[in-house]
């Protein structure tokens, strides 16, 4: 492929111009198929634009045959959490086993499969997953909050889990899937107030999110429960 073309695409890539990436990437005189970066590159463009189906072909692909670690490594995780993201669970997770027997350790990778075996209800698995996360990184702030938040969840353990979801809103007071972690971890334990108030903050960021809208129904109907 032209160096040239190259070049300009991940420029445009960076730019956030997605559409026009991938014409300057489409532009070469080769297919995707006959050059695994280009793949790559391409597979980047397709995910932004919200075209998951183009996006994973090439991926598998680049999963499949590529030599250079980094971009293995790359290709993998982003496949796993594009899995993720269609509710393919089971693959993202076997996908992420791959990995991780690879010897690619990251805190991404534990933090991510953790979150799978979350949702297919393993939920030991899911601690230790997460708590391998924290080992390679104690501040890693998804795991700290998933790890809290399975463990008010489970009913493990709620006080441990609010001090898990703090330190994860502390290091980014604007997410409003770790402040609801928070506000749920609250709820578990029993502190409905407060709960309610970082649940509605959530909620009030994000009110097509039916997970927060869960939590802060449930909460509400407690409380209101509690005041008759």
């Amino acid at each position: 492929m032209n160096t040239h073309l190259r070049e300009d695409g991940k420029l445009l890539y960076r730019e956030g111009r997605y559409l026009a990436a991938l014409e300057t990437f489409s532009a070469a005189e080769i297919e995707p198929s006959e050059d695994l970066e280009l793949a790559y590159l391409m597979s980047l463009c397709y995910a932004r634009m919200g075209k998951i189906d183009e996006a994973q072909k090439l991926l598998r692909q680049v999963s499949s045959e590529e030599k250079d670690l980094v971009r293995l490594y790359q290709s993998r995780m982003l496949l796993s959490w594009l899995l993720v993201e269609t509710d393919s669970i089971e693959e993202a997770e076997k996908q992420l086993k791959e990995v991780l027997e690879a010897g690619f350790e990251s805190p991404q990778a534990w933090s991510i499969l953790a979150y799978c075996q979350w949702r297919q209800d393993k939920i030991e698995l899911a601690l230790r997953s997460y708590k391998e996360a924290l080992k390679l990184d104690e501040e890693n702030p998804n795991a700290v909050n998933g790890l809290g938040y399975i463990l008010a969840d489970s009913g493990k353990d709620a006080n441990r889990a609010i001090e898990l979801c703090r330190k994860a809103v502390e290091s980014d007071p604007k997410n409003v899937a770790y402040r609801d972690s928070l506000g749920w971890a609250l709820f578990c334990a029993g502190k409905t107030s407060e709960a309610v108030s970082h649940l509605t903050e959530a909620y009030s960021s994000c009110p097509e999110d039916s997970t927060i809208r869960r939590h802060l129904e449930t909460v509400k109907t407690h409380a209101n429960s509690e005041r008759s």
